[in-house]
């Protein structure tokens, strides 16, 4: 059967399929039509005009019910050469893989039991290896050791290690992000700045002032040219990475925006803020459309842009059609939502509680399926993510200013890494950087690569040492007079990540 399709010879091929055990006449009928169609384009491009014309008459009506597609198939009898045929067929003829491709859709129809499927031993393999990235303790390298032996991420290519500890702010780290390209990296502070750092050599490319009050929240345009920052002072700023220039302020906000994501092109993105608002605009300045929500912690879109999860000031995420902005359906938590990140493939999400648990959540079950704790948090906000190849790792920090990483999968604490002195406040991962990147209340970022002998030689004056795993030791009282001027500080209604003291504050 299968050596008479792909020679061309359609009687044999049609008398095996009587025979072949296909179970119903509506199956039996697709299958004729694909190999009916495929004899058809083969008569025309031997320029058998009559033949072919008999079979879209006599065979090809009998067996489908689809009239614009016999309407097509109709107008190839008009193609003048078989070159045209090919190109407006968009088939590669007879001497191409059109008959390998008819095997394949073939294939659907006949039962394994009957015909081993079309390469049945290369998705074993990769089936194999699928398995074996799933239960990959640390998954940040791909599976590319071949078939010979299994595939496990040793502990040293995990992020482990410090490698550089950045400084360039005068405040608190509020957020910080990787470029899509791992070229760059956007920090913004409490210092009311942004900050572009060069991946190559961890220097400062550009700072961007403007903002009024601190910078909460920064996003990358898919092209990695733009980023656009959310501030306290009720305003989103479009920059250019590579001039270091603002082209545009966008006011539309009444209160904090706190949370901005771009929408799959370039010129679009979507922001929402404690005003009750969500906004899409248009990176001329216009407003595409609003809606009025909850107050906004935080926003995830998915890759697609289909939906849209918006996690509240109190204990809910919200799940929206993203076309419409339409509500969808809602997932309660047991207390305040204060972070949330959304997987690549936007089958899962991960919620950050302000008892200090984070939380996965499967969006097609609308169901809770596993939980980690260790990390501290309580007051203020701290941005969790999905990490590793594949999101097989989630991380958070920590109001002791520990980073965690756990295995997705087993929910297992894979490490507690020491950087910073005070809370990290986001974390973030790059696959293109193949990086963890930290942003804390000590005014610094540390950077931890996943694969030790990652460039550790760069260096910068403004950048930390490469080997300054342990944070600087705080006598007592010096800790103790931090601590007070911290509190202070916070305790002011600028103070935008204490979503507890004020609803009036960022987050």
């Amino acid at each position: 059967f299968r050596n008479s399709i792909l020679a061309g010879e359609w009687a044999k091929v049609e008398d095996a399929l009587s025979t072949i055990g296909i179970r119903t006449r509506e199956d039996m009928n697709a299958a004729l039509f694909l190999v009916k169609r495929q004899q058809f384009l083969e008569l025309l491009e031997a320029r058998k005009l009559k033949h072919a014309l008999l079979i879209l008459q006599n065979q090809l009506s009998t067996l489908t019910t689809d009239i614009q597609q016999l309407h097509r198939l109709s107008s190839l009898l008009m193609c003048p050469s078989a070159e045209d045929l090919r190109t407006a067929a968009y088939w590669d003829g007879s001497g191409g893989r059109s008959r390998f491709l008819v095997l394949e859709s073939l294939q659907g129809y006949i039962s394994p039991g009957t015909m081993v499927p079309v390469h049945r031993m290369e998705t074993l393999f990769g089936q194999a290896l699928a398995y074996q990235c799933e239960v990959c303790k640390y998954h940040v390298r791909p599976a590319n050791q071949g078939l010979y032996v299994d595939h496990t991420c040793p502990t040293s290519v995990f992020p482990q290690e410090l490698q550089f500890n950045l400084k360039g702010h005068q405040d608190e780290v509020w957020y910080v992000a990787f470029s899509p390209d791992g070229r760059y990296l956007a920090s913004g502070s409490r210092d009311k700045t942004c900050i572009i750092w060069s991946m190559d050599d961890f220097s400062i490319a550009h700072r961007l002032t403007g903002h009024e009050d601190e910078v909460a929240y920064i996003a990358w345009s898919p092209n990695s040219k733009y980023i656009v920052s959310a501030s306290s002072d009720r305003t989103l700023r479009l920059w250019d990475v590579e001039a270091g220039a603002n082209l545009q302020l966008f006011t539309g906000h009444d209160e904090t925006v706190t949370s901005c994501k771009w929408l799959g092109t370039n010129d679009r993105f979507i922001s929402g803020g404690l005003d009750h608002k969500i906004i899409i605009w248009n990176t001329n300045g216009t407003i595409i459309k609003q809606i009025s929500s909850p107050r906004v912690h935080d926003l995830a879109v998915s890759a697609d842009c289909s939906l849209l999860l918006v996690a509240d000031e109190k204990t809910d995420i919200h799940a929206y059609d993203l076309a419409t902005l339409t509500f969808m359906y809602s997932l309660n938590e047991p207390t305040e939502v204060m972070s949330m990140a959304l997987s690549a493939d936007a089958r899962h999400c991960i919620t950050g509680l302000r008892n200090g648990e984070l939380h996965m959540w499967d969006l097609d079950a609308r169901a809770r399926v596993r939980e980690f704790s260790g990390h501290a948090q309580g007051q203020y906000v701290i941005r969790c993510t999905f990490a590793g190849l594949d999101d097989r790792l989630v991380a958070t920090g920590s109001e002791d200013g520990l980073l965690f990483v756990w295995n997705r999968n087993t929910g297992q604490l894979l490490a507690r890494l020491r950087g910073h002195t005070k809370t990290i406040n986001v974390c973030t991962w790059s696959d293109q950087a193949a990086a963890l990147a930290t942003a804390s209340d000590d005014k610094t970022i540390c950077i931890w690569p996943a694969f030790h002998g990652a460039p550790s030689h760069r260096s910068d004056p403004k950048a930390g040492p490469a080997d300054s795993n342990e944070p600087e030791e705080i006598s007592d009282d010096e800790e103790e007079e931090e601590e007070e001027d911290d509190d202070d500080d916070k305790s002011m209604g600028s103070a935008a990540r204490s979503s507890a003291a004020s609803l009036d504050m960022a987050f």
